[in-house]
């Protein structure tokens, strides 16, 4: 099986977490922004985003049906059947909402001034601003109760959940304000997996 992913994209992160995390036999490819807009990977997956996964003559994207594949039979996705659908609608929720949001005002204000190309599109930032100040309460709350999305243990949803967590402090977002939503990007950012994800191990600060 190839991966193919962009390294410091949210949706790619998720998938090479949970690659690390079951260590599974995946060889990853990790392009270029401007591999990923070439006609050689549109052949492969005309929306011409990341990831992709290749699996002989199976050809999947979008990040969280890659990492449904991927974990299927794992820990990470749970056997029991409204525990699955549970996580899948936290899935369903964070691509169509949660990160959508965060991930508006992570390429506007992160990425795009990176790579020079142009100013910050603000209207879209303050939408996406306005999206993410309905969406954080509601997962704040949620994690008020438990250490993980589902729970007392980490699944799949947990990697999706927290793709943006390495840029939390690059964006205009006040997480502070979410004790329970900073508290869990803490335990994520520090599993190997997450870390080796982002090719920088960090250590634990002691108190």
């Amino acid at each position: 099986m190839k991966l193919y992913a962009l390294t410091k994209s949210l949706n790619s992160r998720k998938v090479l977490a949970l690659i690390h995390h079951l260590d599974l036999p995946v060889e990853i490819d990790a392009m270029t922004v401007e591999q990923v807009q070439s006609d050689a990977y549109g052949a492969i997956n005309p929306n011409r985003l990341a990831p992709t996964l290749v699996d002989g003559d199976f050809v999947l994207w979008e990040s969280n049906a890659i990492g449904l594949y991927l974990a299927e039979g794992s820990a990470m996705v749970p056997a029991d059947r409204r525990e699955r659908l549970d996580m899948l609608r936290w899935l369903l929720w964070e691509g169509m909402h949660y990160n959508k949001a965060l991930g508006t005002i992570f390429f506007e204000s992160v990425v795009r001034p990176q790579l020079g190309w142009g100013p910050t599109n603000q209207p879209l930032v303050d939408d996406a601003l306005v999206q993410t100040a309905r969406l954080l309460p509601v997962l704040d709350a949620h994690l008020a109760t438990r250490e993980f999305m589902l729970g007392d243990r980490l699944s799949f949803a947990d990697f999706a959940i927290a793709s943006a967590e390495p840029y939390r402090d690059a964006m205009p977002v006040d997480f502070d304000a979410y004790p329970h939503v900073q508290r869990f990007y803490d335990t994520i950012a520090l599993l190997p997996a997450w870390q080796k994800a982002l090719g920088q191990p960090r250590m634990a600060v002691a108190a």
